[in-house]
């Protein structure tokens, strides 16, 4: 399978589980592609999987030569300094994208940093899993999942570069959906990180319990509910502290939110269990229709893109 030829030479910084998922996608729809990451062996692995046709350690003028996308995929928290060095080492017209959990502070970031010959695009597919690292990369990994994009502004120059990601990411099966950095956070940390730290919380409310003997009890029936509750709270360390802590105002603003909806919930239990049913009914439909059989999303079925104003 060929590539459109909109892209002729793609960099993708960090090859994890995203970035060497992506690599694995673009590289079978017959893109070129340049690995950039700090680890040797990581590259020799990644070279080894046909994910990558070339790798370098680091992102200078050198590594991205003639590249034409640049596409960010390290840890959350290091994509800022990756935008500042590529402002100093690219010197050509280039389109660079993200696939950062929150969009609000990198797109402010890169509007301050980023001269005139590099467009930026926020990025951020919905996708992923509780293990890290290029060995666990999946090739279809995005397959109809949404990957959210960011512009910076309405300029006719971003909108091109829109229709260039949508046509790309549409190849390796995402759904691409266009809405503006805030908007992003706040539906990323209803949807995303507040779930997380609801995750987080349940997970430390039955490890720091006092009671020792209900711990263990509780520990040893602990069966596919609490399993799939805490699944996302158990994940990796590093990047559910980044979710978390770079989103802080939008989840904290949901707390009490959420803390009214499990209290009017155990009221209404109370008051009227009948009442309290007919609810659960509600909810129950409501679910199903969000998701299919195979836990798809099944809005996401319906269109192709979407653009949220």
């Amino acid at each position: 399978m060929s590539s459109t030829g909109k892209f002729k030479k793609i960099a993708i910084v960090g090859l994890g589980l995203i970035g060497g998922s992506l690599a694995m996608a673009l590289k079978v729809n017959g893109y070129y592609i340049v690995g950039i990451t700090r680890k040797a062996e990581t590259l020799a692995v990644a070279k080894n999987e046909k994910a990558i046709d070339i790798g370098f350690q680091e992102l200078n003028s050198e590594s991205v030569k003639d590249v034409d996308l640049i596409i960010l995929a390290p840890p959350l928290a290091t994509i800022p300094e990756y935008l500042e060095k590529i402002g100093k080492v690219v010197k050509h017209n280039i389109l660079v994208t993200d696939v950062g959990s929150t969009k609000l502070k990198i797109c402010n970031f890169a509007k301050t940093v980023l001269p005139a010959n590099i467009t930026f695009i926020g990025g951020h597919p919905m996708a992923g899993t509780e293990n890290a690292g290029f060995l666990s990369a999946q090739i279809s990994l995005f397959k109809k999942c949404a990957w959210l994009l960011t512009p910076l502004n309405d300029s006719s120059k971003q909108k091109e570069a829109i229709e260039k990601l949508i046509a790309l990411f549409k190849e390796i099966g995402s759904k691409p959906i266009v809405t503006d950095p805030e908007k992003h956070d706040k539906a990323v940390a209803l949807v995303s990180h507040f779930p997380l730290l609801a995750s987080i919380g349940l997970c430390q409310l039955v490890r720091n319990l006092r009671d020792l003997e209900l711990q263990g009890i509780a520990s040893l029936i602990a069966s596919s509910g609490f399993r799939d509750i805490t699944r996302i709270g158990g994940g990796n360390p590093e990047m559910n502290s980044d979710l978390i802590t770079t989103n802080h105002a939008q989840v904290l603003a949901l707390v009490s939110m959420y803390q009214k909806e499990l209290e009017g919930a155990l009221k209404l239990a109370t008051d009227n269990p009948e009442k309290f049913l007919e609810e659960l009914h509600h909810i129950h439909n409501w679910r199903s229709k969000l998701y299919n059989k195979e836990g798809k999303n099944n809005l996401l079925n319906r269109e192709e893109v979407a653009t949220i104003v």
